[in-house]
């Protein structure tokens, strides 16, 4: 029922054999601890250097079985859907076939379906409850790291469930990046362009995002882990210490895990609890939280959306929720919410600056006002949220329409140039094709994007012929209107 590591690999190579224009299979450069190779797939559609990139990593507690599964299935509906232009159907979640282009035209997703295949095999032919690698530990008895506690965020710091001894199920190993499988995972965030993860585990139905280690505030920049003085194999000295995250990284890791819990119900009703990663236990040295940490502790390096899955209910017995009897149901929830994930990971305007302007000036200025200046406002989210909220459904419509793209980049190039004088109108003659641009993208839209829509043609009448400083300000002053509840 589920498959070999071999199958696996297996899978992967005929995927890169038969369709080579949108599969590449990557061997990565560490074998595992007892020497088998690991193997990555890369997935996507069309032409385009530097696209967004999304990392999916499965297998990585070895025990976990139906992800890995589910991750290699995940590529063959990509490709099948794609080729054929046919929909994905996930229980009662349908994907259109045009949104799965858009995402494969558009990212490219790196998928590792099995990082640790030395634990799989392991669980598959001997101990069917083993969690860690097959490192054998020196001077004692007990063999395997903690994959999921070896990352560089505040390693062998031992607050909640990690332990610095050999024996322990939650390991952290001799060093941080001890193992070669976790390499692995830094080799792929290191030389690919990754903007989002999700390490997908099993089980408890929830959908996690930092911080592990602490509660999350927003309010004092100066408390950062960079900074936090702890000690390797000792817990936080501080008990009421908690870690500083950006208002605006807090409410998109809010916002688009809603959007997964919401995609993950469309199957079968189950609704997964979106929550920081404290909120089922403390960690330290998670993919997670690791992904989204690089960026903090050397600016240089491109933010990464870090998100952990903990797939399928609990059933009864540890065994049974690990290898469920009939894993399909789960794995189909857990494809659903992967590709909301991803198609949250879209970024229109970036998509509309490079490919249809060919460079980014435009993209970088208007970047900077959404993060350094509307962000910083709770009215000023509120639009961020509202525009990520209907990006992507209406991206596909934008890129598969010359006319539509034309008069978009053309809106974007003439905003981008806007902003850098808070004392500049925006030219008429581009002004008033703006309602007309998004009342056309109104008729389009799903229903349930109508009333943003709405709210953006609103906001444009108000603000239609005012600098830059005002229609700033507007928006951080007042939000849309709420939109009504669901009935």
């Amino acid at each position: 029922m589920y498959r070999t590591v071999a199958q696996l690999d297996f899978l992967q190579a005929i995927l890169a054999s038969f369709f080579p224009s949108m599969c590449t299979r990557i061997q990565l450069p560490e074998p595992s601890v007892r020497g088998r190779p690991v193997y990555a797939l890369r997935v996507r559609a069309g032409r385009g250097e530097n696209r967004r990139g999304v990392l999916l990593v499965g297998g990585t507690h070895a025990r976990e079985l139906m992800n890995p599964d589910m991750l290699v299935e995940l590529a063959v509906d990509l490709v099948v859907s794609y080729r054929n232009g046919s929909d994905i159907v996930l229980g009662g979640r349908r994907w259109p076939a045009n949104e799965i282009k858009t995402i494969l035209e558009t990212m490219d997703l790196y998928l590792l379906p099995c990082s640790n295949p030395d634990g799989r095999e392991h669980v598959i032919t001997a101990d069917g409850m083993w969690r860690k690698n097959r490192r054998d530990n020196p001077g004692t008895s007990c063999d395997g790291v903690d994959l999921n506690r070896n990352l560089d965020l505040l390693w062998g710091v031992t607050e909640g469930q990690i332990s610095c001894s050999p024996c322990s199920q939650v390991y952290c190993g001799p060093s941080v990046f001890s193992e070669p499988e976790t390499r692995n995972v830094k080799h792929l965030l290191d030389t690919r362009r990754i903007d989002c993860f999700v390490d997908v585990h099993s089980y408890s139905e929830l959908v996690l995002y930092p911080w592990g280690h602490a509660p999350t505030q927003t309010t004092d920049p100066s408390k950062r882990f960079t900074t936090l003085p702890a000690a390797t194999c000792l817990p936080i000295s501080d008990s009421t210490y908690a870690e500083y995250m950006h208002p605006r990284d807090l409410q998109r890791f809010q916002t688009v895990a809603g959007r997964v819990v919401t995609a993950i119900a469309a199957v079968r009703g189950h609704t997964y609890t979106a929550q920081p990663g404290i909120g089922l236990y403390a960690t330290t040295g998670t993919h997670g939280d690791y992904v989204y940490s690089r960026h903090i502790a050397n600016p240089s390096l491109r933010r990464t959306y870090g998100y952990t899955f903990e797939t399928g209910p609990w059933q009864g017995s540890a065994d049974e929720s690990f290898h469920p009897a009939d894993p399909e149901p789960i794995k189909e929830e857990a494809e659903s919410g992967v590709i909301a994930l991803v198609q949250q990971c879209i970024c229109a305007i970036e998509l509309i600056g490079i490919r249809l302007l060919e460079r980014d000036d435009e993209v970088e200025r208007l970047r900077r006002v959404r993060d350094d200046t509307l962000a910083t406002a709770v009215h000023g989210r509120s639009w961020i949220a509202l525009f990520e909220r209907v990006q992507t459904s209406l991206v596909g419509v934008i890129l598969a329409d010359d006319r539509l793209a034309g008069q978009a980049a053309e809106l974007l190039e003439a905003a981008g140039s806007q902003v850098e004088d808070e004392d500049k109108v925006l030219d008429p003659s581009v002004a008033d094709r703006a309602p007309a641009l998004v009342a056309e993208l109104a008729e389009r839209a799903p229903r349930e994007h109508q009333r943003d829509l709405q709210a953006i043609e609103e906001v444009w009448d108000e603000v239609a012929g005012r600098s830059t400083s005002d229609i700033i300000r507007t928006l951080m002053e007042r939000g849309p209107a709420p939109q009504p509840s669901a009935t």
